[in-house]
């Protein structure tokens, strides 16, 4: 394995690793019933996981088709996002009684974007990194 190709497979283990943690600690909230930390910590491993996409996985992708199709997959992903922080501010207005049901269903939106997407992001990711060391392995 060549030094750049292995410092990117670093790189991936490390952004598995990284987001695995905020996830444990992300479902742990949601388990203890903290749905405002939940919704805080989910909002920002979703937004770290739309950075990583972008700029990661759609970034090295060449195939016009599949850069539509990422894009696609990404547009519902930030949908699902902008959702989630229009119901944030909307149950910080609400009574407790309330906002506990709104609470819960935002909370299973997020849940279900983040493990939608992380596993595209992964998923990508080790193709990329495939491809990377395919090409460099031909030079």
């Amino acid at each position: 394995m060549r030094p750049h190709n292995f410092f990117v497979v670093n790189e991936l283990a490390r952004v598995n690793e990284e987001l695995r943690k905020l996830y444990d600690e992300y479902m742990s909230l949601v388990a203890s019933g903290d749905y405002y930390k939940s919704i805080r910590l989910g909002v920002e491993i979703l937004e770290k996981l739309l950075g990583i996409a972008r700029q990661a996985v759609l970034n090295k992708l060449t195939s016009p088709a599949a850069r539509e199709a990422t894009l696609s997959i990404l547009a519902h992903h930030e949908q699902a996002l902008s959702f989630v922080k229009g119901a944030q501010e909307a149950v910080n207005k609400l009574p407790p009684i309330y906002a506990i049901g709104i609470s819960e269903e935002v909370v299973n939106i997020l849940t279900s974007s983040i493990n939608g997407l992380f596993s595209f992001v992964m998923g990508a990711l080790v193709v990329v990194t495939d491809v990377m060391q395919a090409t460099a392995d031909l030079k």
